[in-house]
C-alpha cells in the first residue's frame, strides 16, 4: 500500500497542487501533502528583525518558512521532536523531494469551536494544551486555533511547524508568543467584557511555565502608551485595534502577578 499511496502522491504533484497544503483520501484514510516553498523573505523582514532589535523584543523577531526541501526537511524534523515529547501531532508518512505526506489527525480546532454554542471548555483544552506544550519545553510557532486539531477521543493537537520560530528566538520568547497569538486568535469569541480571555489566561498560568510572562510583560510595557492613548477611543476604532486592546487589558492584570 506504502507504494502505491506514493505513487499517487507523486502523480498528484506532478499535475500541480493548488496550494501549500491538501488533503488526499487514499484506502478509507486522508492524509495531508504539503509542497515546498518559494523564498518568502522580502525587506520588511528585514525592517521587522531591526525594529526587534531596537525595542529588544525578542519575539518580534520575523519568523519566515525556510524554502525548497529545506523547509520541508526543517519541518519534518520539528514534528518529529514535538511527537518525542508526547505531544499529538501529525506522524511523516512519506518524504520525496518536493513534498512530505503527513497523517491527518483530526479536524480544526477554529471549526469545530464555531460549530458549538458553549464555544468555552473547547477553548479551555485548547490552551490547556498549548500550556503541556509549553510545559514539556516545546513551542508552536503560532499558536492559533487555526493550527490546532481536535482527534477523534477528544486530544487537542498542532498542525503546520512551518515558521523557524526556533531558529529566530529562544524557547521562553517563542512560548510567549503562542500565548499572544493564541489570544488574538480566540478574542472575536469573547463578548467585549475581556472575561473569557481571563479564564483561558488562568488556565494555562496553572499548568505553564512561568518562563513565558517576563517577555510578555515586555510586551506589554512596550505598547503600554500606545494602549493610554486608544483606549478612549476604542469604541470608533477598527475591530483588529479594538480586539488588540481587549488582549492588552486582560493580560494586564495577569502579568502583574507574581
Amino acid at each position: 500500500m506504502q507504494n502505491g499511496l506514493i505513487k499517487a502522491v507523486q502523480d498528484y504533484v506532478d499535475r500541480g497542487v493548488p496550494a501549500r497544503s491538501v488533503p488526499i483520501d487514499w484506502d478509507g484514510q486522508r492524509y495531508w501533502i504539503k509542497i515546498s516553498l518559494t523564498c518568502q523573505r522580502n525587506i520588511w523582514h528585514k525592517v521587522q528583525d531591526i525594529f526587534a532589535g531596537l525595542t529588544r523584543i525578542e519575539l518580534l523577531r520575523s519568523t519566515v518558512s525556510a524554502s525548497g526541501q529545506q523547509g520541508l526537511d526543517e519541518e519534518a524534523a520539528r514534528l518529529e521532536r514535538v511527537a518525542k515529547r508526547g505531544v499529538l501531532v501529525p506522524k511523516v508518512i512519506a518524504r520525496q523531494p518536493g513534498w512530505l505526506l503527513l497523517s491527518d489527525i483530526g479536524p480544526c480546532v477554529f471549526d469545530e469551536v464555531q460549530k458549538r454554542d458553549d464555544k468555552e471548555p473547547l477553548l479551555i483544552r485548547a490552551i490547556e494544551s498549548l500550556a503541556l506544550l509549553h510545559q514539556k519545553g516545546g513551542w508552536h510557532g503560532t499558536g492559533q486555533l487555526r493550527d490546532m486539531v481536535l482527534s477523534p477521543d477528544g486530544e487537542v493537537g498542532f498542525i503546520d511547524f512551518e515558521e523557524g520560530v526556533g531558529e529566530a528566538m529562544g524557547r521562553e520568547a517563542a512560548q510567549a508568543r503562542d500565548v499572544l497569538r493564541f489570544l488574538v486568535s480566540v478574542v472575536r469569541f469573547d463578548d467585549g467584557s475581556g472575561q473569557l480571555l481571563t479564564r483561558l489566561l488562568t488556565a494555562y498560568r496553572a499548568q505553564a511555565p512561568k518562563t513565558v510572562w517576563p517577555h510578555i510583560r515586555h510586551v506589554m510595557r512596550f505598547i503600554g502608551i500606545l494602549a493610554v492613548i486608544l483606549n478612549p477611543f476604542r469604541k470608533k476604532l477598527g475591530r483588529d485595534v479594538r480586539e488588540s486592546l481587549l488582549v492588552y487589558n486582560a493580560l494586564k492584570p495577569i502579568v502583574r502577578q507574581p
